[in-house]
């Protein structure tokens, strides 16, 4: 895989988390989360997921929960063959990222990309997991 098969804008399909010690899967952003992703061909990405059923936060702490919800951030990638993708996070929602390499290991297929982490630590999780994150191309009808 080359960087310029990244180039472009990506809708998610769908999120999971997978516990590394029990192989238990969560949704953490339910069935249908929202989310975009975006790699120019300068070098430059910022992702944003939320989960699905979101709404106006009424309350501070509402608010709060909607923020723990998310997850965003942006940072300098590259690819390393032959499917490794390495952002170097340089802003993030979750300030422990700041300054990290996120690797991910991709697989195109068609119009269809598919994120999966090394194994990491997520706000969500409160043990090593690794997360599974399925897109397809803005414009495309059928991803995969």
């Amino acid at each position: 895989m080359r960087a310029e098969d990244l180039v472009g804008i990506w809708i998610i399909e769908s999120f999971h988390i997978e516990d590394c010690a029990t192989g238990v899967r969560t949704m953490p952003w339910g069935e249908r989360p929202s989310g975009t992703v975006m790699f120019d061909p300068e070098g430059r990405m910022v992702a944003l997921i939320t989960p699905d059923g979101r709404s106006h936060p009424q309350t501070e702490a509402a608010e709060a929960a909607a923020y723990r919800s998310m997850l965003a951030y942006s940072g300098r990638y590259r690819v390393d063959p032959p499917n490794r993708l390495v952002t170097v996070v340089d802003i993030a929602w979750f300030e422990p990222w700041v300054g990290s390499e996120q690797v991910r290991y991709c697989e195109l297929s068609g119009d269809g990309l598919t994120l999966t982490s090394a194994p990491l630590n997520m706000p969500q999780q409160n043990a090593p997991a690794f997360a599974v994150v399925r897109w397809r191309r803005e414009g495309a009808s059928r991803p995969f």
